[in-house]
């Protein structure tokens, strides 16, 4: 058999994104750039945060060229809790409300515990938990004004299990794991959802990886875990994922 012709038991009615205000972190590259691209597609406005002010305002002058969206790149250290908290008010001056969060930016090492620095340490711990903390924190008062919005947090599949060599990484997404599921214990009654997303190793250039090395049987390709993204944003209101893990799925043997 080549392929699958199933027909849905109903046609699912998503959620609009047109002209909604998203901010997404870690956008100049990797999966944030799949996921502000993707976002754009949809006709959403796009506060597009990372460190790198070229490749940011880059695709910012792209996604306003191929989807006549307005798309602003705002270049930040979000390991500096003062530089985020001003970037968040920077956002909302230029946006007014936000609609969307998605707290993708992350920073890790893959090498032993005693081999990382005090200064490494901080830096994962900054920018994977409190940058998040600080960003939901500085947002979240015009979404619980409107009674609409939506986080998402991109932790990790090690969010619930440990690995050697990626104790201080490991422990940063356990804490954005419990962040994220009891906040939105706390503002889904107001209208306000909160989801977790766990990808498993991604195709990106995290740990020194050159993008596109690994196929889509070895590593989460960013394009289709921003259609994820998609999917989880779109839910009927209705509706909440408040955490998926996703894994690549390898080919049988038999196949190629």
């Amino acid at each position: 058999m080549d392929g699958y012709n199933i027909k849905p038991i109903f046609k699912r009615k998503i959620m609009s994104l047109t002209n909604k205000a998203a901010v997404v972190t870690g956008a100049s590259k990797g999966l944030g750039r799949a996921i502000a691209k993707r976002l754009a597609q949809e006709g959403c406005n796009l506060a597009l945060v990372a460190r790198s002010a070229e490749a940011l305002a880059q695709l910012a002058n792209e996604l306003i060229t191929e989807h006549g969206i307005k798309a602003h790149a705002f270049a930040v250290d979000l390991s500096c809790t003062e530089a985020t908290l001003q970037c968040a008010e920077q956002i909302q001056a230029t946006f007014g409300a936000v609609d969307i969060l998605i707290n993708n930016a992350g920073s890790g090492y893959y090498k032993p515990f005693m081999e990382h620095t005090p200064a490494e340490h901080d830096a994962i711990i900054d920018v994977n938990i409190k940058a998040a903390i600080h960003l939901s924190y500085a947002l979240l008062p015009s979404m619980l004004e409107r009674r609409q919005g939506h986080i998402i947090n991109i932790a990790s599949d090690l969010s619930t299990r440990p690995l050697g060599n990626m104790a201080v990484y490991a422990a940063s997404k356990f804490a954005l794991r419990g962040f994220s599921l009891s906040l939105l214990q706390e503002v889904q009654k107001h209208g306000i959802k909160v989801s977790l997303l766990n990808p498993g190793i991604i195709d990106t250039c995290f740990n020194n990886n050159t993008p596109g090395n690994q196929s889509a049987q070895q590593a989460l390709q960013p394009d289709a875990l921003a259609e994820t993204v998609f999917q989880m944003l779109t839910q009927p209101q209705f509706q909440l994922i408040d955490e998926l893990t996703v894994h690549a799925q390898p080919s049988p043997n038999n196949q190629d």
